[in-house]
């Protein structure tokens, strides 16, 4: 079977992710970290065929020498973990890790799990259309005709997106979502106020390994229980976040955001600025 040049770079890619986030949760001993990462590694390596494995492990092996050695790396360091250091650790622990899977897999994958000749990784949406759903708690704090306003709620969105060589992702969907927020003192009613948000965010997304970095833009509208009149304005956000391993077509992420938003007067309203942050998690799926 000719090489394929996508096989390699999935499989690399897949490499990397599931040898970072081992290390993430603190390596010790190789042998054993190698039995762990080896059935998920198995999954990515079993849909290559062997001349991309091979072709893998060869790119892999230059890069742990252009590394170096590791251990004679620390001793020069006087005994300190340094930034080179931990690359040639890194380096040496993905050629490790993918080398046992290579050689088990000979004789190890199972045979319902056939060579994809566009394969493009598991552990990432490389080159590929997903479809994301993403949930959680926001803070809002709400400056409206010099009065201040607070308050707490949550927010759903279901965005479609397309990866561009596991390095960025576009992202795009509708999101609605809601909050109580206090009323300014003087107001009359209740002490909250039912507050409804729309939008249509449009998210440019950074990874590196398990670490993503959003920046979001959004066209918005409020509106309130008691007043259901539409005022519209912008939003600008940024968010942080960190995924868990590929598992059953999706891949779990949670993370922190934090935003502002601006309303133009209308709608029986005045010009209102909105701060927003708050804690959220999502499933990219792939179908």
């Amino acid at each position: 079977m000719a090489l394929s040049e996508r096989q390699v770079a999935g499989l690399l890619a897949d490499t990397r992710r599931v040898v970072a986030a081992e290390e993430s949760l603190g390596w010790v001993t190789d042998k054993i970290e190698f039995e762990d990462v080896y059935p998920t590694l198995l999954k990515s390596l079993c849909r290559t065929a062997p001349p991309a494995r091979e072709a893998a492990m060869a790119r892999l092996e230059g890069e742990k020498r252009a590394a170096g050695d590791p251990a004679a790396l620390f001793q020069r360091a006087s005994g300190e973990i340094t930034d080179e250091v931990r690359a040639a650790l890194s380096a040496s622990r993905r050629l490790g890790a993918l080398g046992l899977a290579n050689e088990r897999g000979r004789t190890e994958c199972p045979f319902w799990i056939p060579v994809d000749t566009e394969f493009e990784g598991l552990q990432t949406d490389r080159n590929r259309l997903t479809f994301n759903v993403e949930s959680g708690g926001v803070f809002l704090l709400r400056a409206a005709a010099a009065e201040w306003t607070v308050g707490g709620g949550g927010f759903a969105r279901l965005l479609s997106a397309w990866g561009f060589n596991g390095r960025w992702t576009l992202l795009l969907g509708p999101e609605f979502g809601g909050g109580a927020l206090v009323r300014p003192s003087g107001d009359e009613g209740s002490g909250v106020s039912p507050t409804y948000i729309a939008a249509t965010p449009i998210i440019g997304r950074i990874r590196d390994l398990a670490w993503h970095y959003d920046v979001e833009l959004a066209p918005v509208g409020l509106f309130e229980t008691n007043n259901t009149r539409v005022s519209y304005g912008a939003r600008v956000a940024t968010t942080i976040g960190f995924s868990a391993l590929f598992t059953q077509s999706f891949i779990p992420w949670a993370g922190a955001s934090l935003g502002y938003e601006y309303y133009f007067e209308g709608g029986g309203r005045p010009t209102t600025h909105f701060l927003r942050g708050g804690l959220r998690a999502g499933l990219s799926w792939d179908p």
